[in-house]
């Protein structure tokens, strides 16, 4: 063998190697797929940008990053070469004709969007059926991370529709499952953002202290992952110091009894606001500021008539008959 062929065989060897070592091909990078509509959507599709966990159910112009057309044959491809190298979530979403671009519908059967995890170097194939929604019967190729980040919201969709039809005592148990579930995966994927979104999905902003061990572990593991993503979870937990806890306990000590009344009627308040969903929660908050349906809308984005449906929704779960109601709920 003479140098000449020596030297082109490690250069081949070398160049398959990198491959190996790094997977990133730079002109493969894409997020493709094929999406089967009925001609009441316009036949594009958005990408947007989510910088946090927070943002997921929120909806401007300038989160849109890309968007391409969908084909005769419902094929849609998105060149995705100047997404960052870091990991972070989108969402890919449809419109109806005639409606802007940045518009957002939250559950029903028009329900728009699509969340996923992606970078520079992504190769995702999506594939969804013909259905209602149009992102309800979706599958990934070539991505773990996006079948693991959409088996999260099949669970929690399936426990959201047993609880929807289900007594107080059989939520209750269908909401500990469901939170046992979500943690686990939190404690066992090796994806941080598919394990983030476990938790945000865990209702953790309301359970977190009865599991601060948990909560600790989880932080000290994913430190390294010092990103918006991790800065806005850890702001949510600001995890008690000796003193504060010390602090705590004198105070209740004190008020013991008050501390108890308290705690009974803030029981009773949070089982019944168990019975909403993540987005009538949002949507409450709102109406107990005296928002209006139009106020509503215009803050998330979303159809007037998506958010008069969950409105009735929230008086129906709650038992209660007018806005005034929801303003003195307590």
């Amino acid at each position: 063998m003479n140098s000449f062929h020596f030297k082109y065989l490690l250069f081949l060897l070398l160049f398959l190697l990198s491959q190996t070592v790094y997977g990133q091909d730079n002109t493969t990078a894409c997020i493709s797929g094929t999406l089967i509509i009925d001609d009441t959507w316009e036949p594009k599709v958005f990408l947007s940008h989510i910088p946090t966990f927070e943002d997921m159910n929120m909806m401007s112009a300038e989160m849109i990053v890309a968007e391409t057309a969908i084909d005769s044959f419902g094929r849609f491809n998105f060149n995705i070469d100047f997404l960052p190298v870091e990991k972070n979530i989108y969402r890919l979403h449809l419109v109806k004709k005639g409606n802007p671009p940045a518009m957002l519908i939250i559950g029903g059967k028009d329900e728009n969007h699509l969340f996923l995890i992606a970078n520079r170097y992504s190769n995702i194939e999506i594939t969804s059926v013909f259905s209602y929604p149009p992102f309800r019967n979706v599958t990934f190729s070539n991505t773990p991370e996006n079948i693991n980040f959409q088996k999260i919201k099949e669970l929690v969709f399936q426990a959201d529709s047993v609880s929807s039809e289900s007594g107080a005592a059989k939520r209750k148990l269908i909401a500990n499952n469901l939170e046992k579930q979500l943690l686990q995966i939190a404690d066992t994927s090796n994806s941080f953002l598919v394990s983030l979104y476990a938790i945000y999905n865990s209702n953790f902003a309301s359970n977190y202290t009865s599991n601060i061990p948990f909560y600790k572990t989880y932080l000290k593991k994913w430190r390294n992952n010092n990103n918006p993503y991790y800065k806005a979870f850890k702001q949510k937990i600001p995890l008690k110091t000796k003193n504060n806890i010390l602090l705590t306990l004198l105070i209740v000590f004190v008020g013991s009894s008050a501390t108890f009344i308290l705690w009974k009627n803030s029981n009773k308040t949070k089982n019944k606001l168990k019975k909403l969903s993540i987005q009538e929660r949002n949507i409450f908050e709102l109406l107990q500021k005296g928002a209006s349906n139009q106020e509503i809308s215009d803050h998330y984005n979303i159809g007037v008539s998506t958010v008069k449906s969950h409105v009735s929704s929230i008086f129906s779960k709650l038992n209660i008959k007018s806005r005034k109601d929801i303003i003195n709920f307590k």
